[in-house]
């Protein structure tokens, strides 16, 4: 009687979990999923230049992460954020901006995001956020962790404690808007807002801020947006 060979097992795969890019400056998009898909144990499952393209692609392709930028076209990270919540509760999300996370990381957390990095950080470090945050973790730099234990303690808060942190997140969208000299006409076709909702916030912006006029509210957007640019 012969002998049963016994048969030979066949390794398991390693499994590979998925990240979807969404960015608008191609070659920073094609270089990031370059950079994923050559990292052993992530995958880049998709990617898409803007939020809308981004919310039908995401539902196809099936993430486990979402990274995105917070400058979208039309539709700015943190409303694309919030849109992956309501959708797919399921999918984290991790932002990698170019932005001063100490104006969007709160912003960004408080929408739904699971951490956030600015791209001066590096390669490496975006790598490391991301293997964090699939892990459970939430990933952010010592000075915002600093700043949100400060939060829940109730000590005053480090770092900046500008006067525009008062601003909700589409006040705070049209403020920047206001800052690239765009008029509410503009405004209201880029946001998809009426003219009248436009002038609403730009009133309640100019009452936050404790600023008198159109006039003051321009020159004081237009300054703070240049000072963001020039950091």
């Amino acid at each position: 009687m012969k002998s049963k060979v016994p048969a030979k097992k066949t390794a398991a795969k390693p499994v590979r979990r998925r990240v979807f890019l969404v960015d608008d400056h191609p070659m920073m998009l094609d270089g990031m999923m370059r950079l994923i898909d050559s990292e052993a144990g992530l995958m880049c499952c998709g990617g898409a230049k803007s939020a809308e393209e981004a919310v039908a692609e995401i539902a196809r392709c099936k993430p486990e992460l979402v990274i995105t930028d917070i400058t979208l076209p039309n539709r700015n990270g943190l409303d694309l954020i919030k849109d992956i919540r309501a959708m797919s509760p399921d999918v984290l999300v991790f932002v990698y901006s170019m932005h001063d996370e100490m104006f969007y990381a709160e912003r960004a957390l408080r929408a739904g995001a699971r951490g956030y990095l600015m791209k001066e950080a590096g390669s490496e470090a975006m790598l490391d956020a991301i293997r964090r945050v699939l892990a459970g973790e939430i990933s952010v730099s010592p000075r915002i962790s600093a700043r949100i234990l400060d939060l829940f303690s109730g000590a005053p808060a480090r770092g900046s404690s500008s006067p525009v942190e008062k601003l909700t997140d589409r006040e705070f969208e049209v403020y920047q808007l206001i800052g690239t000299g765009k008029s509410t006409k503009e405004i209201a076709d880029q946001l998809h807002l009426s003219h009248k909702t436009v002038a609403v916030h730009r009133g309640s912006i100019k009452e936050k801020l404790g600023l008198g006029s159109a006039g003051e509210l321009m020159h004081h957007a237009i300054r703070w947006t240049a000072g963001r640019e020039g950091k």
